[in-house]
């Protein structure tokens, strides 16, 4: 027989731990268990960072393997915050490490973005502050953020045409576009815009460079033309040079690029690729996007974006070449992408580019041993009409502290 106070006491517990304990859920859950494809969670971390935004850490064991992965949920319609796309140093072909880039931007998390060259340059399709200022590549993935903040995926094409006249009353003329602020390739036409710097930075003397302000030509020259902040400079080389011979200053001219609708809606855009999610279901387009085994094959560091069926957008980071986190295959990581919910998603550049920052720090281990400077990166950054100085508490028992 249980005796009355005894009872009370029991029933007070019991009442207690039904209300506590979903209540710990929202901060830090350490779980273990079964996966997908075999997968064995060794642990599992959760915190609410801000509203809107919910961050991961889970450590899986696949056949020996460990793999240590940074999450973020962000669900745009419940936060004061915004993503954005920025450039290294603010410039498109120089470099800088994700945590400075977000913390110019006051950025409360951000992940590297586009793959780059050599040079710094980044290599895919671009859309700045709605300006395409980068071509799609080989029918790569592209993610994008519309004026609406609506986001989506699209593999686009390049097409685009340069046109001039004379005067209105006379007969238009056009040349086909092959890219924008690269460098250009023998019989090439290419066109620089601010974005891209103060100077066209080209050498060859077998060209053309038309300066162009309100459509109007305002300059013609032949190499390392500047770029006027609020016009372009098209450049042709080799025979394309010849195409172009008829373009005088004062005539009209005008460019226009003929993508899907949706881009014209965009307010940024990053390439990236392949794909790993479409509508639900795993396809890696490794080979129709023409990626090279340095990033298709094997297990290594990897990131990616993710959207879900309710609109929130996942960003993940993998840890690898480490004893700790042997990393993942494309596969891998579009089946991890699925099960947070994703149904659209692509890879995004990887290997030492790979960065995970949160509140201020960087979470995961690089695989340099240090962060890596990249071309770009994605921030998830205050709204532009909150002036305020980020502050995002922390409690005593959070994992990031």
């Amino acid at each position: 027989m249980i005796a009355k106070d005894t009872f009370k006491k029991i029933i007070i517990v019991f009442i207690t731990a039904l209300i506590l304990y979903p209540l710990a859920g929202m901060f830090v859950c350490k779980t273990s268990g079964g996966g997908p494809d075999g997968h064995v969670f060794a642990a599992e971390e959760k915190e609410t960072v801000a509203p809107g935004i919910t961050y991961r850490k889970n450590i899986i064991d696949k056949g020996g393997k460990k793999q240590a992965i940074y999450e973020l949920e962000f669900d745009l319609a419940k936060s004061e915050f915004e993503l954005e796309s920025v450039f290294g140093q603010d410039c498109m072909y120089k470099k800088e490490t994700v945590s400075s880039m977000a913390r110019r931007k006051n950025a409360i998390a951000a992940v590297n973005g586009a793959f780059f060259s050599k040079t710094g340059a980044p290599l895919g399709m671009l859309v700045h502050q709605g300006k395409i200022v980068k071509e799609p590549i080989l029918g790569r993935t592209v993610f994008g953020v519309t004026d609406d903040n609506e986001f989506f995926f699209d593999n686009p094409r390049f097409d685009a045409r340069f046109f001039y006249q004379k005067s209105p009353a006379d007969k238009v003329s056009y040349i086909e576009l092959d890219g924008i602020n690269r460098a250009a390739h023998d019989d090439e036409v290419i066109i620089f815009t601010s974005e891209y710097g103060n100077k066209t930075r080209t050498s060859s003397k077998n060209s053309i460079e038309i300066v162009v302000v309100d459509e109007k030509v305002t300059a013609i020259g032949v190499k390392n033309s500047v770029i006027p902040p609020e016009g372009y400079v098209i450049h042709a080389g080799g025979i394309m040079a010849f195409e172009l011979q008829r373009v005088a200053i004062g005539n009209i001219a005008y460019m226009e690029l003929y993508v899907n609708p949706v881009w014209e809606k965009a307010k940024f855009a990053v390439g990236g690729g392949p794909r790993l999610l479409s509508a639900g279901k795993v396809t890696v387009e490794a080979k129709a996007e023409k990626f090279k085994s340095d990033v298709v094959s094997g297990r290594a560091p990897r990131t990616a974006v993710g959207i879900t069926a309710d609109k929130k957008i996942i960003m993940v980071c993998v840890d690898g070449r480490q004893k700790n986190s042997a990393g993942m295959t494309l596969k891998e990581l579009a089946n991890y992408m699925k099960k947070t919910g994703a149904v659209d998603a692509m890879n995004l550049d990887g290997g030492g580019s790979t960065t995970f920052f949160l509140m201020g720090k960087v979470l995961n281990s690089p695989s340099d041993g240090r962060e890596r400077p990249v071309s770009q990166a994605l921030v998830i950054k205050p709204k532009d009409n909150i002036t305020k100085e980020l502050t995002a508490s922390i409690g005593e028992n959070s994992v990031l502290k």
